[in-house]
């Protein structure tokens, strides 16, 4: 029986871990995890590093899981060890093959074979890359840049090393091919999911994003929930599902929002890396009380939505910028293909990867469509023709700042973030490109938040700081006016930064302030339209009511939406939540959702 409605919990099972567990030592380890996090299923590794788990061992484990009620599948970590005097020239990083090497194609090819003969289903650790810049890796480069040969390697290897192999043995074997956490560089180690899932049967996603500040890779939290989703796009029903590990995890409730953001993001599985590192280790313990929690919230949401964020496959540029947005209340769903169908989309420098993108963007405005677009976009675009919409020009200045106040004439009084930021000054002309946030500086302000018309849409610009990790600190007035410009989920956020808001389709959301950084305290939702009440879904009985409706302004008459003040929200805290409508807005909502069905 499952342990979750929504999910299975699955835990990794390294070979080192497993290779000599006794019968006795397994069952009662097994019960840890049983009690504090739930077993549905295990991924379990015959061979890594050099270490092959014997047939009788491997024999063994597979039939006490399944006595036990859980599922068996196989994974393969394709790390090797030296296999001759030559590989010692060889830069392989924790052992990861050279992949134009005659002698570990073959080994490559021996243990997937091994590993397809037990299972029917097995996947690859997210070691399957190669930055090896050895004497054959470079004749077989050539003059391709490492980029292209290894992205060419690495899909040449996947089909005939690893899915070709696995499948003579085992023609019922599936292979997934599981991607890192580090998805801004993949294309510069092999890794190429735009070719790569048309090869492997299934994809899987790396949700591991550990403490940022304290990590080499440079990972926002709200990854772990972003990410899922873009691999669901790449591959719409064939993301198996999220891996993360309990490394650089302190406090420990980093760790667990890992499996929060995953579990929100709809994945079918959270696996939990691995066995010897989570047994007996505290990080699990409080796992089965809030993914229930989680659990019953996803039975009653819908599917997940928000402005479509276009990363083309290969792109880098404003690393893990929706990221950081997505850290401050701005719900995102990332995409591989241009949204053509979409009511809003948001454009970061990744998406000049795209050759056709000012093409595309110029037609989905003049059409009616909302795009929001980075500063860096907007940068990279001057000179490429996106002066058709609008006045912004850029000469190459930053201003320094911690001061902000909102639009238009006066703007309303200033208000200040705790460090000082640096932006690219970008400059407009006046009553061509309206300014809809500012950021001041001496005696002169600078807008951070533009709005130009075209036909029958709208270009918007959010000027970013140079400085991503202090995104948060901006101003909740200044946040507010931000997120008011994501129109594609008919709702936003008011407040301070540090808090994620997961929406869905059927007007079911999530509220979650992070453990670190966030400040806790009150929250607002905006609503567009006439909604009658809130309910706190983990208690009906609590309905939040409308705060006063908002006045008309000296710019015109009152928007129509609705203004709740949600309960205190703070940090690491479960919140889950639902709108009523009338039934006016009922007719309404469905011509909504007609306009912004995914393409």
């Amino acid at each position: 029986m499952s342990s979750y409605k929504n999910f299975k919990l699955v835990v990794f099972c390294t070979a080192p871990n497993m290779i000599n567990l006794t019968e006795g030592e397994l069952r009662h380890q097994l019960k840890f995890f049983e009690t504090y996090s739930g077993i549905d299923k295990v991924y379990l590794e015959p061979y890594r590093d050099g270490l092959t788990i014997p047939e009788e061992q491997l024999a063994m484990l597979i039939r006490v899981f399944k006595d036990c009620g859980i599922e068996v599948s196989g994974a393969l970590t394709t790390t090797c060890n030296d296999l001759s005097e030559g590989d010692k020239e060889k830069y392989r990083m924790s052992g990861t093959y050279c992949y134009v090497n005659t002698a570990m194609r073959a080994h490559l090819v021996e243990k997937v074979k091994y590993t397809a003969q037990h299972f029917d289903e097995f996947i690859l650790d997210d070691w399957f890359f190669t930055m090896c810049t050895c004497d054959e890796c470079q004749t077989a480069k050539g003059e391709r840049s490492w980029e292209d040969f290894r992205l060419d390697l690495l899909a040449e290897v996947s089909e005939n090393l690893i899915v070709k192999s696995a499948k003579e043995v085992n023609p019922d074997c599936k292979v997934i091919i599981k991607y890192p956490n580090w998805s801004e560089a993949y294309q510069e180690s092999g890794y190429n999911p735009a070719v790569q899932r048309n090869i492997f049967d299934l994809i899987y996603t790396g949700t591991e994003t550990r403490d940022t500040p304290n990590s080499d890779q440079h990972l926002p939290r709200y990854m772990s929930y972003s990410l899922t989703r873009l691999m669901e796009n790449y591959a719409p029903g064939r993301n198996g599902g999220t891996w993360f590990d309990p490394y650089g995890c302190n406090p420990l409730e980093i760790y667990l929002e890992q499996g929060y953001l995953s579990a929100f993001a709809r994945a079918k599985e959270l696996t939990l890396f691995c066995w010897g590192s989570l047994y007996e280790n505290r990080v699990v313990t409080p796992l089965k009380l809030q993914l229930t929690q989680i659990d019953a919230f996803l039975s009653q949401a819908g599917q997940p939505i928000g402005t479509y964020c276009y990363l083309p496959p290969d792109a880098q540029g404003e690393d893990h910028a929706e990221d950081f947005l997505g850290m401050v209340g701005i719900p995102l769903e990332l995409t591989p293909d241009f949204p053509e169908k979409a009511k809003s989309v948001l454009l970061t420098v990744q998406a000049h990867k795209d050759p056709e993108i000012i093409a595309k963007l110029t037609k989905f405005v003049r059409n009616g469509g909302k795009a929001i677009v980075t500063s860096g976009f907007m940068i990279e675009a001057l000179g490429q023709g996106i002066e058709e919409l609008t006045s912004i020009r850029y000469k190459g200045r930053h201003f320094r700042t911690n001061q902000f106040r909102g639009g238009g004439i006066g703007g309303g009084g200033d208000t200040f973030s705790k460090h000082e930021m640096t932006f690219p000054l970008l400059e407009h002309r006046n009553n061509t490109t309206w300014t809809l946030a500012k950021a001041v500086a001496g005696e002169e302000n600078y807008p951070i938040l533009f709005s130009d018309h075209y036909g029958k849409g709208e270009l918007v610009t959010f000027v970013l700081p140079d400085e991503f990790g202090y995104i948060h600190e901006l101003p909740a007035v200044t946040l507010n006016a931000i997120r008011a410009e994501f129109t594609e989920v008919p709702y936003y956020l008011r407040g301070n930064g540090q808090c994620s808001i997961f929406a869905y389709d059927n007007d079911t959301f999530s509220v979650y302030a992070y453990v670190a950084g966030a400040q806790g305290g009150s929250y607002g939702i905006t609503v567009d339209g006439n909604a009658d009440s809130i309910e706190n879904l983990a208690n009906p009985m609590m309905k939040i009511f409308p705060a006063a409706p908002v006045g008309p302004s000296m710019f015109g008459p009152a928007p129509n939406v609705t203004r709740f003040e949600l309960f205190m929200t703070q940090p690491g805290d479960l919140n889950f939540y639902k709108i009523n409508w009338s039934k006016e807005r009922y007719t309404k909502k469905a011509e909504f959702q007609a306009m912004s069905a995914p393409h």
